[in-house]
């Protein structure tokens, strides 16, 4: 364990043995992948292999999120860890759908947020997301980050156009208590 997030929940590092269970699956289901590319080309277990392989480089921060009984359900990352400019970029999948809405994902982004600035010491993070988005919209402003922009009709979803609104939190303004 990384983090314990709550009684039942906690982060660690990604194994390889979660690539044999429910973890591929995720990527191929148009609910869970819905906003984001991982629905749109669909990978090879040995793609995935590939994906662990890097995760030793130190441009990203991929955590998996667990549950005690359930196991690995999900998946929260900094990547693009830009250590001049001190930034990054959160992204977060709950694969397991029976733990939306239960405040896991805050937590692990608090968590991982709280990581960021404090272990790899960055000044910002930030998220970009379809304007459609309104879970990740919530998530965003209920960690804190302020909107900070709009891509206007850069997301292509099912045939439709959306605005990316991006959001952001510096170092000085994230509040962990």
């Amino acid at each position: 364990m990384i983090y314990k997030l709550d009684d039942n929940y906690f982060v660690r590092s990604l194994t390889l043995e979660d690539f044999d269970s429910e973890y591929i699956s995720w990527f191929q289901n148009q609910d869970i992948t819905f906003y984001n590319s991982h629905g749109k080309f669909f990978k090879t277990k040995e793609w995935f292999k590939s994906y662990y392989d890097e995760l030793n480089i130190e441009n990203k921060v991929v955590w998996a999120i667990c549950e005690r009984k359930a196991g690995h359900i999900g998946n929260i990352s900094l990547s693009n860890i830009s250590f001049i400019n001190r930034n990054a970029e959160l992204s977060i999948i709950i694969g397991n759908k029976s733990h939306w809405g239960k405040l896991v994902g805050f937590k692990a982004a608090r968590k991982i947020i709280f990581h960021g600035f404090n272990k790899l010491n960055l000044k910002k993070i930030y998220l970009g997301t379809a304007s459609s988005n309104k879970g990740m919209i919530s998530l965003a402003k209920k960690i804190g980050m302020k909107k900070e922009g709009l891509r206007r009709n850069h997301i292509f979803l099912n045939g439709n156009w959306y605005d990316c609104e991006e959001f952001g939190i510096l170092r000085d303004e994230f509040k962990y208590n």
